[in-house]
């Protein structure tokens, strides 16, 4: 029986291993099969699709704000803190728990008030959305187009507002490619 190293059988041809193989106690890998072709894409919507943290959310909540008379401009440092607490008016609240409350919104109306802020700061990111201020990220029809192509089911997958995910979708791609996603929100 011929006994080699293995980085010698590794330089030895091909025809040469496979006679080896019947004298000695290696064995070549067995083929791995074929990767199955991808049969779905889910996507996230903030951040994956489009930037709307920074460049949607982040800016209609200083709307919000603004347009409330409160006192508070969140800047993108600050808001990607803020992102660490998942969910809208879980984010406001604490960031006033911890910076203190604008005097504006007295302690017996605050869930109340949060509540409607955030009803607020949703419908001006819906228009943010429908103004094309919030781009698709780079590269993004293109990979929905060859999914469409190919028959991969498409779906986007978030804890965002299904309206305001439907609205981004049809938005910045269009109804016909709306009408390809399914929708997770």
């Amino acid at each position: 029986m011929v006994k080699l190293p293995i980085l010698l059988l590794l330089l030895l041809p091909l025809s040469l291993l496979t006679r080896l193989h019947s004298t000695t106690a290696f064995s070549l890998p067995t083929p791995t099969p074929p990767t199955p072709p991808i049969q779905a894409i889910l996507f996230d919507c903030d951040g994956v699709l489009a930037d709307t943290e920074p460049d949607g959310h982040r800016v209609a909540f200083n709307l919000a704000f603004q347009n409330n008379d409160i006192p508070e401009s969140w800047s993108v440092s600050r808001y990607g803190k803020l992102l660490e607490i998942g969910g809208g008016k879980e984010r406001m609240t604490a960031h006033w728990n911890e910076v203190g409350w604008p005097e504006r919104i007295p302690p017996e109306g605050r869930a109340e008030t949060v509540k409607e802020l955030h009803l607020k700061k949703t419908d001006i990111f819906m228009t943010l959305i429908d103004e094309g201020k919030i781009p698709l990220r780079s590269g993004v029809l293109r990979l929905v187009d060859e999914a469409i192509e190919r028959g991969v089911q498409l779906a986007v997958c978030s804890t965002s507002n299904e309206k305001a995910v439907s609205n981004l979708v049809r938005t910045l791609m269009g109804e016909e490619r709306r009408e390809k996603f399914r929708i997770f929100a």
